[in-house]
């Protein structure tokens, strides 16, 4: 008897037909990525996985300022190893300290566009997730 009580909606069909996204697809926020969406409701959702994370490293590379270093993370599932530029010698030419100068700017430059494109990418992978 404690058993009819506890399934009382077995069979009940109506409450699956009372929600409004049964039997809707799941459309992802960035229609360029066409379709390709993180669901793990699928019975393919490994393979789903590897094709929009490839959709996504492509996108990304392709539509990003210094996208290849996102990239590589993304396809190494690692950060990107910046290496900073080395000091200059003592009794380096002016020549040679403003270079160094130029290259210690562009490197500091170049690893805040990999922060904002780590943020972008964030979002980028929420809104593609079902």
């Amino acid at each position: 008897m404690a058993s009819k009580e506890n399934n009382k909606n077995v069979g009940n069909t109506n409450a699956m037909k009372e929600y409004k996204g049964a039997g809707k697809k799941f459309l992802a926020r960035n229609s360029q990525l066409s379709g390709k969406t993180y669901d793990v409701t699928g019975r393919d959702s490994i393979h789903q996985f590897a094709e929009t994370t490839k959709a996504i490293a492509d996108y990304i590379g392709q539509g990003h300022t210094h996208g290849g270093d996102i990239r590589f993370m993304i396809e190494n599932l690692t950060d990107y190893n910046f290496v900073r530029p080395e000091d200059p010698p003592d009794g380096a030419s002016t020549y040679n300290v403003e270079s160094w100068k130029k290259q210690l700017d562009l490197f500091w430059k170049r690893c805040g566009v990999y922060a904002d494109n780590k943020m972008k990418l964030y979002s980028l992978i929420w809104g593609q997730s079902s």
